[in-house]
């Protein structure tokens, strides 16, 4: 049960989830997609780090797409 798990462990169990599933798809031969493809590095970094709303108008300084389409990128990962 994830109830009273602090924020901090509630990302490192989905990265943990992330790399089995990621494991899981590589043995069935299949390409895995977690949604960071084609984004910049710092911006993943700050999605999973939790700070979504920093992730996302970063996004938007480096691609100059809309403050919507950033959120729905960062939403992804």
């Amino acid at each position: 049960m994830t109830v009273g798990l602090s924020e901090a462990q509630l990302i490192d169990r989905v990265q943990r989830l992330e790399t089995q599933l990621r494991a899981v798809y590589e043995r069935l031969g299949m390409d895995y997609d977690d949604g960071t493809a084609g984004v910049p590095p710092d911006v993943v970094e700050l999605a999973r780090a939790g700070n979504r709303m920093r992730a996302a108008q970063l996004y938007v300084e480096r691609t100059g797409c809309d403050f919507v389409d950033a959120q729905s990128v960062v939403n992804r990962i």
